[in-house]
């Protein structure tokens, strides 16, 4: 067939999704890894011509394309009215007309499906429709087409006979200039009422409504195990890139600048634009997937060569904030949640005490005294750490800042994240291989820790001494760790981090 057209419609508020679109286009829901723009765009060929209104948080829209879809051809228009009445679809349809000169497809920005539309249209106007129960006919504009293809009867948002299909919104437009004709002399904002009795339907049997709040709700949970994500952040990877979102507006950037600060150990063609930063997916297996303790010891050889490059900072007034403003903040954080968090006397038969006694005993200004300033990751865990077939060495998803420097930080971080990544396994954690019992006052954690930990946590305090750093330092920052995590995630994750550091401070304490 002849280059595709597509329009994808992004202009409305998405109302409907209720908290999911009050700080992202509903076209950028995650599902799968990736925005539903992004499968709608990838259902099509890669010369395809891409319309896209735009009008609700349209930087977001234009930002995602342009990190992540530099390759394709992409025309946004802006649409000058999408709250009023007289918004709608007909109306965007109508500002789109003037780029329109051939046939053109349809695809709304919620409408999620996955097979191959393209190969089911001939030279006619086509409709895709699936089967839904006969109790949700009301929600869609209903077809019937009898014992054919073509459609004998329509019902807009009316119930229906369960042998009707609901039209799904994506649709091929054959007949171009006579359906823009006829739509503009219909004087109505919605198109359904142009469409002619006879067209052409096609199945779509993939087709999800991700217009409905509890249908995305349902689609997402069945494509997860446990919801491991910020609600102030997104990962996508789409089109063999890595792209991140933050609601935060200057973390793309400073995200950005970290790289240009160290580019070889990071993936390549890093790019910013808004809160967007995207990366080329690099690839090859998170050191949780490669699990072999004999490449630790190449790890740290090339972090220490390549990664923790030293610098000649004073950063005790940063480590303060850092470790204590920020720890006693993310603390309290978490007590307002939880202010009736369950004070209990042992954990996994360890013999603890209350979170308070532990806090107290926190030296602050032993671990804003004694640091390490550099270059670091900020979140080195083995999740963010990629080696390829060839052995080659990448760090994703790194933090940001540390205290506001972009630059450098406390190396003693890095490593007291790695020693935790290696107590919790996250890549288990997403799979939801953890577990977290409460007993009146007893605690039993089922703690998925790395294979081979122990020859792990040897080779990596064996590293710490050998280069006359404190071993004692990356122990007492661990629990730390695991407390500011705490408040960041959904239960029970939240309150397993919670006790898993009460009892490593009682573990440190009994030593």
């Amino acid at each position: 067939m002849n280059k595709q057209t597509v329009i994808i419609p992004t202009a409305g508020t998405g109302s409907r999704m209720g908290n999911y679109t009050k700080n992202l286009n509903k076209a950028l829901l995650p599902y799968k890894d990736k925005p539903v723009l992004a499968h709608i765009i990838d259902s099509f060929p890669k010369d395809s011509k891409f319309i896209v209104p735009v009008g609700y948080l349209k930087e977001q829209i234009i930002d995602f394309c342009s990190v992540a879809y530099s390759d394709r051809n992409i025309e946004f228009i802006d649409i000058d009215d999408w709250t009023s009445a007289k918004s709608g679809t007909g109306y965007t349809l109508l500002q789109c007309r003037d780029l329109i000169d051939t046939p053109f497809w349809y695809v709304p920005c919620d409408t999620y499906f996955d097979e191959q539309v393209v190969s089911k249209v001939s030279n006619n106007d086509c409709y895709f429709v699936k089967q839904v129960p006969e109790q949700d006919t009301h929600l869609y504009t209903m077809f019937n087409t009898g014992n054919s293809f073509h459609i004998t009867d329509i019902r807009f948002k009316q119930p229906a006979p369960k042998f009707w299909t609901a039209f799904t919104g994506l649709m091929y437009i054959n007949d171009y200039a006579s359906f823009f004709d006829k739509l503009e002399a219909s004087n109505s904002n919605e198109f359904i009422g142009i469409i002619n009795i006879g067209s052409d339907t096609a199945g779509l049997n993939t087709w999800l409504d991700f217009g409905c709040p509890a249908i995305y709700q349902t689609e997402l949970s069945k494509s997860q195990k446990f919801d491991f994500t910020k609600k102030d952040e997104v990962t996508y990877i789409c089109n063999n890139r890595v792209v991140k979102w933050w609601l935060d507006d200057g973390i793309a950037k400073k995200k950005y600048d970290k790289v240009l600060a160290n580019p070889y150990v990071f993936p390549n063609n890093c790019t910013h634009s808004g809160n967007y930063m995207a990366y080329d997916f690099f690839p090859g297996k998170t050191l949780y997937e490669f699990n072999n303790p004999v490449a630790f010891g190449e790890l740290l050889n090339w972090l220490e060569t390549n990664v923790w490059k030293d610098c000649d900072s004073d950063i005790h007034d940063a480590s303060i904030e850092f470790y204590k403003t920020k720890s006693l903040a993310r603390i309290n954080k978490f007590l307002e949640k939880y202010p009736n968090i369950k004070n209990v006397t042992n954990i996994d038969n360890v013999t603890v005490r209350d979170h308070s006694y532990y806090l107290n005993k926190i030296d602050w200004e032993y671990l804003a005294t004694v640091t390490r300033p550099g270059f670091l990751h900020g979140d080195l865990q083995f999740d963010n750490i990629v080696v390829s077939d060839s052995g080659e060495f990448k760090i994703i998803d790194w933090r940001h800042e540390f205290a506001g420097i972009v630059e450098y930080g406390d190396i003693y971080y890095d490593l007291a994240k790695m020693a935790g990544g290696l107590i919790i396994n996250y890549a288990n954690i997403k799979n939801h291989n953890f577990n977290i019992e409460i007993d009146n006052d007893s605690v039993t954690l089922s703690i998925p820790s790395v294979e081979h930990i122990t020859v792990y946590q040897e080779r990596l305090k064996k590293y710490i001494l050998t280069n006359n750093l404190d071993y004692n330092k990356v122990q007492q920052l661990i629990p730390i760790i695991f407390w500011n995590m705490s408040p960041l995630h959904t239960a029970p994750f939240d309150i397993f981090l919670w006790y898993l550091g009460i009892k490593l401070f009682a573990e440190l304490d009994n030593e």
